[in-house]
């Protein structure tokens, strides 16, 4: 499972990140580790009040983080904080039926971007990380020699702290570049809160880049809301299970936004 979060304080605590591993484990040992044992317990498959137990949860898990990290000066740049929020989704679709089973898996390094030719003329494969992302690991061949294993990504998703107008632009691009090399899939962007203006986000319905945003809370000193996490599960949700509907063709009825035939 892909704890990204876990691996983060693991890494400082190794490291002893400017003097602090001491305090840092023992941060983890009394506070990460019996949150991650909570989550682990949670099936947030069984619906919305599996979303309320767990917000509390997490809610008062980024308050602590926040807490130690003004205290202790662990700045924004360590992702001590924000590597939660990435990791929120493992625990989200951890029980997912494709996840259990092997078909799909969890990813954040690696994914296919696209291939281009080199200085060569050897095909190479482009490769870009995103903060989440369900696909399927395979193996790609090309005039019978190997170039190794790719990531093809169903649902890749963009992890913000809050999003505003340049980081907004940087997101926009990485979809477009995952769209371009994997038509079918899907894009999205979950943030705790969001600085972006009104005319960039309706613009943004009509671009076709970003299949949608998800905002968390209010501002930040308010709690996150349980509802939209749980939209955000059923979107991403319905986006694994319907994957193989974009490759079908049915009349009579709408032929691009097949999702609202009747």
């Amino acid at each position: 499972m892909l704890l990204v979060h876990e691996q983060n304080m693991k890494t400082k605590i190794e490291g002893n990140y400017h003097g602090k591993g001491e305090i840092l484990k023992e941060f983890y040992n009394t506070e990460y580790l019996p949150v991650k044992k909570r989550l682990m317990e949670i099936d947030f498959s069984k619906g919305i009040d599996s979303f309320k137990d767990g917000s509390v949860i997490i809610n008062d898990y980024l308050k602590k983080l926040t807490e130690f990290g003004n205290q202790h000066s662990v700045d924004a740049h360590s992702k001590f904080r924000s590597s939660f929020l990435e990791e929120i989704s493992a625990y989200l679709f951890k029980d997912n039926e494709y996840i259990k089973s092997g078909k799909l898996g969890i990813f954040n390094k690696g994914i296919y971007a696209g291939m281009k030719i080199d200085s060569n003329m050897s095909i190479r494969v482009l490769k870009k990380d995103v903060d989440f992302c369900i696909g399927k690991k395979c193996e790609v061949k090309i005039n019978d020699r190997s170039v190794g294993e790719i990531i093809i990504p169903i649902v890749a998703v963009e992890v913000k702290t809050y999003l505003d107008g340049t980081m907004f632009g940087e997101v926009q691009h990485s979809s477009k570049q995952i769209k371009n090399s994997t038509p079918n899939a899907k894009t999205y962007v979950l943030m705790e809160t969001n600085d972006v203006g009104a005319d960039k986000i309706i613009a943004a319905r009509y671009d076709n880049v970003l299949n949608e945003m998800f905002v968390l809370r209010f501002q930040k000193q308010y709690p996150i809301v349980p509802e939209v996490l749980y939209d955000y599960y059923e979107e991403i949700s319905d986006a694994i299970k319907n994957i193989d509907t974009n490759d079908q063709v049915k009349v009579p009825g709408r032929l691009i936004n097949i999702e609202k035939n009747s």
